[in-house]
Parts: C-alpha cells; structure tokens; sequence
C-alpha cells in the first residue's frame, strides 16, 4: 500500500507530480474550505504517514492522533507554526525548503526598500485620486550612498547584503549572533550587538526565524535606540516585532516608514493600529510567491517526503537529532 500524505494547502503541481507514483495524496484544499468541520478528512490527516503544510498549524495534540506520522515537511523556510519539539520528542523529522525561497524574498525586500525609500504607493494613490497637488511631499530617498543594517544573515540575509552592496552601493551592516566575524567574508560589516547597529543605518531589514530569542525582538526600547527617519522592512516572521510599538513610533515621527510582508496576526485587519500609523506599505505575505519560487517550494517540500519515507537523509532537516546528528 503507498504512504498517504496530507496536503492541507495547495503546492504547485510539480511537487504533486514527484509524489504521486509513490505516494497517495489526500489534496485536502480541494474538498473543504475548514477541516476542522470535515469529519472525514479530519481522519484522513490522522492516518497520514506524511504531511506538508504551508501556513496550516501542526501542534502536539494533532501528533498524539497521527500514529503513522513518519514526516511534516513544510513548503518553506520558517516552521514556527510546526510544535518542532513535540515532534522531536516522537522522533518525527521535520523538513524545511530553505534555498528555494531565497531569491523571491530577497527581491521582494529589495522591492518594498525601494518603493518605501521613493513613497511609491502613497504617489500612486494620490495620482489615481487627482490629488497630486505638490510634488515636493513625494520626496524620497536614494539607496545609493544610504547605509542598511541586516538582522540575520542566513540564505536570504545574506543575499539582500550581496543585492544592496554590489547593485545598490549601500554600506551594509549586519548583526547575527550564529555569524563568527573572523569567518565571514560577505559584504556586510559584522556588528557585535543588534544595539550598535540600530543607530547606524537608514533602512533596517530583518531575516530571523521567530523563535523565544526573536519574538518582539523589535521592540519600544530597541525603537528608542533607531536612527531616528530609519525605514523598517520585515518579510520574515510578524512576530518579530512589537507592532504596537511600531505603530506608536511611526505616529511619533521616530521612524520615516515601515514595509511589512508580514504581521503578527494574518490577515492585517482595517482596523489595526498600523493601519493608521502614517508612511506605511504592507503585501499580504506574499515575498515568495513566484512561480518560479513555489516550483521550487513544492518540489523541495515532496521531495523531503520522499526522502524520509524511503530511508534517505533529506537534504533539509530541522531536527536532525531524530536521525541521530548534531543539530
């Protein structure tokens, strides 16, 4: 009998394609819009012996019920919505898709630095409207020249200090605790705290997991120590910041703007306080969505499926101490 696995979300077809002569695969998208309320894909997810998932939320509770559960792949980098330790515990390996994401998330935070710095959306509603009136309040900024600071520098972070470096003559700084200076030979200056780095830069963009050390990482306090007209950019994981406190920093004049992929709670809401806090640019969590991209994702995420099922090393494991390695 072939493994099932279960695709709550949809994926591009060529991660389908790779599965489906190994695999059956439960599409759960396709027959409900809530499967907390269809009772019988409710037990097709507990009987899976694999599952991919997007933004769906895999928690304990959902792994006491799947006794089969061999693997949870996720289709994309960030797995805080996977109980990664719950799944430790069971020796259930999770896998991630890292490399195929860091090309459409770099460019879409290129993309929303640029339209921040230039007041790209707040020009083109005005235009559309016939309230141009005086252009002189559309003024905006030049990347080349402007310093940039980078918090984490994985895969993507790292591919925004190359971009802004070597296309945009930015002076990039960088602050990752996991980063030795001695070793690093990228673009980006090595700060020794994120504190020496607030102060320096005009834009600041962040690419850290949301993890107990990540969570409100920017915050009122760290707000106060920001170059005052700085620019925020965040596509990485919403809870990384305190949006409060970004809300009240950018009604105080503090912080020249804010560009968010990503927000604590999805989707934005009209009525939440950024909404109204001025020089603000949001895209619903949309940095990797390409199709180039969500080939990749797909393709990536199946083929990590494929990989534990049939007893190899997948080339991404979150986990690898459930396969006896160091982490």
């Amino acid at each position: 009998m072939k493994p099932t696995v279960f695709i709550p979300e949809s994926i591009a077809p060529a991660g389908l394609d790779l599965l489906h002569s190994e695999c059956r695969c439960v599409k759960g998208w396709e027959e409900t819009d809530d499967l907390a309320k269809d009772a019988r894909l409710q037990q097709e997810l507990y009987r899976a012996d694999a599952i991919i998932v997007r933004l769906f939320r895999v928690a304990e509770q959902d792994m006491v019920r799947m006794q089969r559960l061999k693997v949870i792949s996720k289709h994309g980098a960030g797995v805080d919505n996977i109980d990664c330790r719950a799944a430790t515990v069971r020796g259930i390996p999770v896998v991630n898709t890292p490399e195929a994401v860091t090309t459409a998330v770099a460019e879409h935070t290129l993309a929303l630095m640029l339209a921040l710095s230039r007041r790209i959306a707040h020009a083109d509603r005005a235009l559309r409207a016939g309230t141009v009136g005086d252009r002189g309040r559309f003024l905006g900024i030049e990347l080349a020249g402007s310093a940039l600071g980078i918090v984490g520098l994985g895969r993507i972070g790292s591919r925004v200090a190359e971009m802004a470096s070597l296309g945009f003559r930015m002076t990039v700084y960088a602050y990752d605790p996991y980063v030795a200076k001695a070793q690093y030979s990228g673009c980006a200056s090595i700060e020794d705290s994120l504190e020496s780095l607030l102060d320096k830069v005009d834009f600041l963009t962040l690419h850290v997991p949301l993890t107990g050390d990540t969570e409100h990482l920017i915050n009122s306090r760290t707000l106060k120590l920001v170059k005052p007209g700085c620019r925020i950019i965040n596509t990485s994981r919403g809870g990384v910041i305190d949006e409060s406190a970004l809300a009240r920093a950018l009604k105080d004049g503090r912080l020249g703007g804010a560009a968010l992929d990503v927000v604590e709670e999805e989707p934005l809401q009209p009525d939440h306080p950024l909404c109204q806090a001025p020089n603000t640019l949001f895209t619903p969590h949309i940095s990797g969505y390409t199709p180039e991209c969500l080939d990749r994702m797909s393709l990536e995420a199946a083929q990590g499926v494929l990989d534990v099922l049939q007893g190899r090393r997948p080339d991404y494991i979150v986990n690898p101490e459930v396969l006896g390695e160091e982490s």
